[in-house]
Order: structure tokens, then C-alpha cells, then sequence
């Protein structure tokens, strides 16, 4: 899959085609749907329990011609099925990405399982088990094809068996159940972004094209790129732009009143190499305070002035060079607070518009929030191109194989 840019024109026309239908679960700002309608999907309905969220998908797809911003727990099979006309068994591909901290790989993993929490802006609890609210509604529908979405720490040992028990509840419905994680640099998105997709396909679906439940995993699944596209590929144009000028200059007034911002602007701007706050700014200043109290100590009796721990955010920001795809952009990492993302050559994280193209938004996208919550929805998306790439297998060998099977 290649990096290309697009437009939200270009998704209208593509979705025209109408070669699948979809609906989509925690849709968010509709990072997925723009991967289904790049693919030719028609989405019919929408769910997103935030209302933020869901006035950016509204705003760039005003065609959806159905919606419920609530939460999943309270919606059903039937009620969708009521307001689409769809009936059980109809529908083509049911997609959901649930809430994603309690398996992050930088969160907390089972110690914050079954409590409550604030998480995309809302206190939740068990936001872990949204998986089976989806597992539900695909029992009551029966689509040919379901697609979940999560971080890559799914697959980690400290989650295996909430995996495990995932696969398992999904295949008792009828289903043979895979899973993968893609990188996204591999599938045309400038971003070292690594996802666990689990894809679900109806038993009969596959008796019907002759495809055996071993092949599944290597015929959903797309082949990666040798290739990917770097940060100047995908943003670099934009240092010539004025209305990018003008937010890139707001995040760096920003950022200058944070309490990180002494130790950022001394990171070296251009690396040719990832650099990290942490270990190439604050360790090695650390480490000469250590060495410096230590003799004060010998020389000064009682002299026992303590030093402050190096906080773990500084380890996390990082300048990544030009040449490389960026790290995987995250909701928290945007902020101008934490300053995760740095641009390679200037004191600030990269603007909405930067942060777009390396989540390989369309061009126009719009966005109806503050800057903040901007820079927060891109990092809680999935990257369309990625999706589209997996999107156009599911197609190919799975959805369109089986309609020409019922003619």
C-alpha cells in the first residue's frame, strides 16, 4: 500500500461505489471509515459515544445516514437493524475499535483492569470488556465480516487470555477468527504505528467461496511494503505554509510556559538519529549533578542536597529525523503539556494539519474543536491508509468472491 494523499471528495467518490456496506463502533473523528471508503464501502450506520467525536465525523461526512452518539452498552442489534432496513445476516462488514488504555504498552495493564477511570474524556469502568458489547451486537446481526481494532499490547503476555477469550466468544457465533498486528510504515502510513486487527468471517461465508479456516489469516491480511514514506515526504512541503505558520508559532508560545520546556529546547534540532528528551538531555545533566554532589559530600560534611527524579515523560518525547516515519502518535503525546512528538527541527509537536498527513487523514479534513482536542482525536484514530489496505483484501478475497458465489 503507498502513501497517497486525498481529499474528502476523493472518499465520497470512492464510497460511491458501493462495493460493501459497513457500520462502525467508537467511530471517533472516522479515522476507519476514511480506510472503508477509500476501499468503495457504504456506511449506513454510525456509533461514538462522545459528542466532540462525533461532530468531527458528522462535519466531514454529512451524508451518514445514520447515527448514535451513546454509549454501545446501550444500543442493540435490532435497533440498527430498525434503522437501516438491514436484516440479520445482511450486513457486509461490522467494524469496532473499543477503548484501548487498559492493554497500552505504556499504561498500567491489569492493575487498572475492572475500576473506574477517565479515559477519551469520560469516567468509564471495565473499558477493557467493550470488546464483547461488540461481540454482542455481532451475535445479534450476524455480518459477514467483523473487524476489531486495538493497540499492538493485546498480544502482549500480560493480555493473552483477555485475547484468547475474544477469539473464542467471536468464533462461538459462527465465526473463524484471526488476528495480526500490522505496521503502519508498511502499509503506506508515515508513522511507526503498530495495531492488532482482529478479523472475523461468517463459517458459511467461507464454505461458500471454498476457502479453508487455514487460509483465512494469509488471504485477509495484506503483504507489507518494502518501502515507506518518511516525515518530509509527508509534511515537508508544509514549512511553506502560512496558515501551518501560524499554528506552528502558537504551539511554540505554548509549549514555553511548560515546565519541560528548559530541557526541550536544548535537544538538538535535524538529528540523524531518533533523540529522546530523556536520555540525550536529561540523563547525561543528571548524571553530571551526581557526579558534582557526590564531591560537594566528600568536601562538605552533612552536605546531603537531594536531586529530583527525572520524570518518565521526558524518556517518551522525542525528535525523530526527517528521513525516518514518525513514532505512533498518540492522544496524550499531541498535547503541548506532555510534548511527546516533536518536530525534527523546531521546539514544538507537530500542528493538526502535520499530525493529519502522518495519520494520513484526507486534506481537507475538519476538525470543530479547540487545538487540544484536535491534536487529541488524530492520535486516538486508525490510520486510514492502513485500514484501506486491509479494507481492499477483505473485499477482494472475502465479500466479493461471496456475492458472486449467490448470483
Amino acid at each position: 500500500m503507498k502513501y497517497f494523499r486525498y481529499t474528502l471528495d476523493d472518499l465520497e467518490k470512492s464510497s460511491d461505489r458501493k462495493l460493501f456496506n459497513y457500520i462502525t463502533f467508537f467511530a471517533g473523528g472516522g479515522g476507519s471509515s476514511c480506510g472503508y471508503k477509500l476501499a468503495g464501502g457504504d456506511v449506513r450506520f454510525v456509533n461514538e459515544f462522545q459528542q466532540i467525536a462525533m461532530d468531527d465525523y458528522l462535519a466531514n461526512f454529512p451524508k451518514t445516514p445514520h447515527h448514535i452518539c451513546d454509549d454501545i452498552k446501550n444500543i442493540t442489534g435490532k435497533q440498527i437493524m430498525e434503522m437501516t432496513g438491514l436484516k440479520v445476516g445482511e450486513l457486509d462488514l461490522l467494524d469496532g475499535s473499543p477503548p484501548c488504555p487498559p492493554f497500552s504498552m505504556s499504561g498500567t495493564k491489569q492493575k487498572g483492569w475492572g475500576k473506574e477511570k477517565t479515559a477519551y474524556g469520560m469516567k468509564q469502568k471495565n473499558i477493557e470488556d467493550l470488546t464483547w458489547e461488540q461481540i454482542r451486537i455481532v451475535g445479534e446481526m450476524k455480518p459477514k465480516v467483523v473487524v476489531c481494532e486495538n493497540v499492538k499490547g493485546l498480544t502482549m503476555d500480560y493480555a493473552s487470555e483477555h485475547l484468547a477469550r475474544m477469539v473464542n466468544d467471536f468464533e462461538s457465533h459462527g465465526y473463524t477468527t484471526v488476528y495480526k498486528v500490522l505496521k503502519g510504515q508498511e502499509h503506506g502510513v508515515p508513522q511507526k504505528r503498530e495495531r492488532v486487527f482482529i478479523v472475523s468471517v461468517r463459517n458459511d461465508v467461507l464454505d461458500a467461496i471454498g476457502m479453508p479456516f487455514m487460509c483465512v489469516s494469509s488471504e485477509v491480511f495484506p503483504n507489507p511494503e518494502k518501502e515507506f514514506v518518511d516525515i518530509r515526504g509527508a509534511i515537508g512541503d508544509l514549512q511553506q505554509n502560512n496558515a501551518n505558520r501560524v499554528e506552528a508559532d502558537e504551539l511554540i508560545t505554548a509549549m514555553s510556559k511548560g515546565a519541560k520546556w528548559k530541557w526541550l529546547i536544548r535537544l538538538e534540532k535535524n538529528p540523524d538519529r531518533v533523540m529522546s528528551v530523556g536520555d540525550d538531555v536529561v540523563k547525561p545533566f543528571y548524571l553530571k549533578v551526581i557526579e558534582h554532589r557526590k564531591r560537594m559530600r566528600e568536601k562538605i560534611k552533612g552536605y546531603s542536597n537531594p536531586i529530583p527524579d527525572a520524570k518518565f515523560s521526558f524518556f517518551q518525547s522525542r525528535r525523530v529525523p526527517w528521513n525516518q516515519a514518525s513514532h505512533t502518535l498518540s492522544e496524550q503525546g499531541l498535547m503541548t503539556s506532555l510534548a511527546v512528538h516533536l518536530h525534527p527541527e523546531e521546539d514544538r509537536v507537530f500542528t493538526t494539519r502535520e499530525a493529519a498527513r502522518i495519520m494520513t487523514l484526507p486534506e481537507d479534513y475538519i476538525f470543530t474543536g479547540t487545538l487540544n482536542q484536535n491534536l487529541a482525536r488524530i492520535g486516538l484514530m486508525v490510520a486510514p491508509l492502513c485500514m484501506k489496505d486491509l479494507a481492499d483484501n477483505i473485499y477482494n478475497n472475502i465479500l466479493k468472491p461471496y456475492k458472486e458465489s449467490q448470483q
